[in-house]
């Protein structure tokens, strides 16, 4: 019996030990499950929250934003806490289907948001980012590759004629001509002084002076014209005049804006395919002066981004000036390379020089009346394009359109005078150059300022903000099993991994 019994304790105990060792794999198991199912309830949470971005924002803009505000324009993001916990709650109650009783006792205890990012954030970093990756999607890599070529080229070109342009420096031109003609004057007015009717004497002989009367100096035309407005000169005939404005003051880019929370603000570089990429989102998305488009707010919203005016008559003259002393450059540039036209120029400077009696300001005659003729074909230059035409980036014989001899007519043959250059680039093609000069931050602060306009006025969502907007976000969960307590912190993120 005593064996027996020996034999009986023996496999007791080691039933004793195989139950302890099943009883703690079984709590290892429950455990571990706790955790995944904590991980994939905060994960949940994460996605119920962020399944509601803007709708409206995507559908016209390509943009994944979350509204912190929920359609109210007041910024409450403990309805989106609320939304993320009643989905992990969910998960962790009665949605768990499998294994329910073998997880019983997890309880979600407490939980917040622990940081958030917003489009504005750190100078609208994850605004630029959503829509560098939007062009990107839209255009290829292979798109993207030849338009950068493209416009390097055209950069390239326009600076050049600039810094030769500046290197004569034609605006300096017309004004010595009109200190030389002040010089002339009052050294005149002092011989006559001095001479008294001997002075007279001297003056131009009969014959002369009908030519001189019948002679129209053409620098004194244009002077004129410089004075005038300059949408007046460039907008097309029939072309209507935009007369919308909006309050800038409501903009983000001019107002106090809601900041993120634990947000890490760094300085962020921009190569020149991101802002290529920006700039074309801009003529992608927002219309300029030649689409026409009538909307309920701001028209000349691609002017607005390199204007930044309140209303579309200021922006399109802010770009219209821009271009006009663009295409003087160019112009100038021209005439100084052709051997015809300045030959021309020096014909003309000498009447000119005759007709005032000033012969030996010839020179200063010639460079200001480049400067002039290069004025007048620039406004001819940008009326074409702003009527939808095409202008050459690098003037030829072909493409040039103004004579010498129509120089004083230029106002009566403002449409008669000019042409489209079939190779030429178009008013969206200038607009592409011009953006490619400014800020980038200020363009991306400005394009801001357009989505959050058009959405309070064409898309009918007034308490629309782009502060308001959520690209990230970091909740944490506590939650209780039993006697263990599991802390799971998640973030989520549009264009980001989690």
């Amino acid at each position: 019996m005593r064996v027996k019994g020996s034999i009986t304790i023996y496999i007791s105990l080691i039933f004793s030990v195989i139950l302890a060792l099943i009883a703690g794999s079984l709590q290892s198991v429950r455990t571990a499950y706790a955790r995944v199912l904590t991980a994939a309830a905060a994960e949940q949470g994460m996605y119920s929250v962020f399944s509601r971005f803007d709708r409206k924002l995507l559908e016209e803009y390509e943009l994944f934003f979350l509204d912190g505000g929920c359609g109210t324009g007041e910024w409450n993001p403990g309805n989106l806490y609320q939304t993320a916990e009643d989905t992990a709650a969910w998960i962790l109650g009665e949605g768990n289907q499998i294994l329910d009783g073998f997880s019983s006792g997890l309880t979600l205890e407490s939980g917040s948001i622990t940081s958030y990012t917003l489009a504005t954030d750190n100078d609208g970093e994850a605004f630029f980012r959503e829509v560098c990756e939007a062009m990107k999607q839209n255009l290829g890599t292979y798109g993207i590759q030849q338009l950068s070529e493209k416009l390097k080229d055209q950069e390239n070109v326009w600076d050049a004629q600039k810094e030769q342009n500046e290197i004569g420096d034609s605006g300096q031109s017309v004004e010595s001509y009109e200190q030389a003609l002040e010089e002339a004057e009052k050294q005149k007015e002092q011989e006559t002084e001095n001479s008294g009717e001997e002075a007279a004497d001297t003056e131009t002989p009969d014959a002369p002076q009908e030519e001189t009367e019948n002679f129209v100096n053409p620098i004194e035309v244009i002077r004129k014209v410089q004075k005038m407005g300059i949408l007046s000169l460039v907008l097309p005939s029939g072309g209507s005049l935009p007369n919308q404005a909006a309050d800038l003051s409501k903009f983000a880019s001019q107002r106090s804006l809601q900041e993120g929370l634990q947000v890490i603000y760094t300085d962020w570089e921009v190569e020149f395919v991101d802002k290529l990429l920006q700039n074309e989102y801009l003529l992608w998305k927002f219309p300029c002066y030649t689409d026409h488009q009538d909307t309920k707010g701001l028209q000349c919203q691609v002017e607005y981004a390199i204007g930044g005016k309140e209303s579309d008559m200021e922006n399109l003259k802010a770009v219209a000036g821009q271009l006009l002393a663009a295409r003087e450059a160019a112009n100038v540039v021209h005439i100084l390379s052709n051997a015809e036209k300045r030959s021309q120029v020096n014909a003309m400077a000498a009447a000119i020089a005759s007709a005032v009696a000033l012969p030996i300001a010839a020179g200063v005659i010639s460079a200001a009346l480049i400067a002039c003729w290069a004025f007048a074909e620039s406004v001819l230059d940008v009326r074409e394009l702003l009527d939808g035409g095409k202008i050459a980036l690098v003037k030829n014989a072909s493409s040039w359109q103004l004579s010498l001899e129509n120089l004083p007519k230029i106002l009566d043959g403002l449409d008669s005078l000019r042409k489209s250059s079939d190779h030429g680039l178009s008013y969206k093609d200038y607009l592409r150059i011009l953006l490619l000069k400014e800020n980038s931050s200020q363009i991306n602060g400005r394009t801001i300022d357009l989505v959050e306009h058009n959405m309070r006025t064409r898309l009918e969502v007034p308490g629309f903000r782009m502060d308001q907007c959520i690209s990230s976000m970091e909740i944490a969960f506590s939650l209780d099993y039993g006697k263990q307590s599991f802390e799971i912190v998640r973030e989520y993120g549009y264009g980001t991994e989690v």
